[in-house]
């Protein structure tokens, strides 16, 4: 190429990018402005990052439970997707429909009987004939082994009248306060659940792209990439998993202590233990413990033997609260890939930390740590221990 010619190329190109782009393109090309434009980035990166955990942080719940929801579901989903021509949006709208009736109607069932129950039960409470009955119940000679050991004791502070009648008189003022609340309580789960379906919806159609996406974005090598992802989903099935044991076994053992004190209804007050025992802090409690109280009442008024009432406090202290730390970490060991111990603890404390979707955060937090771990040890070639945990 002759001098002219080049001389021409240039000047064309100079006048196209023009003398101020010229100037900028030779800044661009400094250490110092690289070294700004990598700082700004990630300033604004984290900043906007932050912004948008803010705004979604209120939805996480249902965010997460429609997360799990769909990995669970996925296999069926695609399954569902190949018999509707590949049509993932019909396919997701029949998904959220199977999983609206099979959430919903049971826990609606559920939900009534447990309202009429309680209505029959304060009905029966506020009735004249019962707060006599209430009256005439009388425990202190039962107690009155207690003053050997401390003489201070006053058995009649533990009579029913003093503790049940208050709290009977208490029941219409109380609704009364807290309706407002209770309601409240009810549409905010009805929102929830709500928006869980929303996410779903779009999980289902775009999680295929969305997991596309963030494997381009991983710095990791693919590998690790699919190391994490299989890690996720084994979580996710190990909580399932062991969730779905842990209810069987506590509304198994709920209805045969039943059976065996002789309470009505064994069976039916079994399965709403079982449907109960997912919700922390409530779980099986929340009907072995009326159900004892109730064989109290009916052996201090003389219908029933005192045994049935020990056994059943005994058997909900005992049998049923226990066995949910003994069920749940078996059922969720092999995929978890956790020890038992710390899968107790991981499990008890994500539910602590972040509600009901902790039953699942908890355990993910500790197996991704220990991916973490393999990964460093890999990297640096470090040798590996020969505990289980490492």
């Amino acid at each position: 190429m002759s001098r002219d010619a080049k001389y021409s190329r240039e000047a064309s190109v100079s006048d196209i990018i023009g003398p101020g782009d010229a100037v900028e393109q030779n800044l661009e090309e400094r250490p110092q402005w690289k070294v700004a434009g990598v700082v700004f980035f990630s300033l604004l990166s984290l900043l906007l990052l932050y912004a948008a955990f803010k705004i979604i942080w209120p939805f996480m719940t249902a965010i997460l439970l429609a997360a799990i929801l769909v990995t669970l579901t996925f296999g069926i989903f695609k399954r569902v997707r190949s018999r509707m021509k590949g049509s993932s949006t019909r396919a997701a709208i029949a998904m959220l429909l199977g999983i609206t009736f099979v959430i919903v109607i049971p826990a609606a069932i559920v939900v009534i009987l447990l309202i009429q129950q309680a209505n029959v039960v304060v009905d029966k409470l506020q009735s004249g004939e019962a707060q006599a009955m209430i009256k005439r119940i009388d425990v202190t000679q039962h107690l009155a082994f207690i003053k050997r050991v401390a003489p201070n004791f006053d058995p009649a502070t533990l009579s029913p009248d003093r503790m049940l009648l208050p709290a009977v008189r208490q029941i219409p003022g109380w609704v009364a306060r807290n309706g407002g609340a209770l309601l409240g309580g009810v549409a905010g789960m009805f929102l929830g659940f709500a928006l869980a379906l929303l996410a779903m919806f779009f999980f289902y159609v775009e999680g295929e792209s969305i997991l596309q996406q963030l494997s381009i974005l991983s710095p990791l090598p693919k590998r690790y990439d699919r190391e994490f992802a299989e890690r996720f989903k084994d979580v996710i099935d190990a909580t399932f998993r062991g969730q779905l044991f842990t209810g069987v076994a506590q509304g198994l053992m709920t209805g045969i202590g039943m059976a065996i004190a002789g309470v009505p209804g064994a069976g039916f007050w079994g399965a709403v233990a079982a449907l109960l025992s997912l919700i922390p802090m409530v779980g099986a409690a929340a009907v072995w413990v009326p159900a004892s109280i109730y064989l109290v009442i009916s052996a201090s008024m003389g219908n029933t033997e005192w045994w049935r009432a020990i056994f059943m406090i005994v058997w909900g202290l005992l049998p049923v609260s226990l066995i949910d730390n003994i069920v749940r970490p078996w059922a969720m060991k092999g995929k978890a890939q956790l020890p038992a111990i710390p899968l107790l603890f991981a499990v008890l404390g994500g539910m602590q930390a972040f509600g009901f979707v902790g039953l699942v955060i908890g355990p993910l937090v500790f197996s991704l740590l220990m991916s973490i771990i393999d990964i460093y040890k890999k990297s640096f070639s470090l040798r590996s221990s020969q505990t289980e945990i490492a």
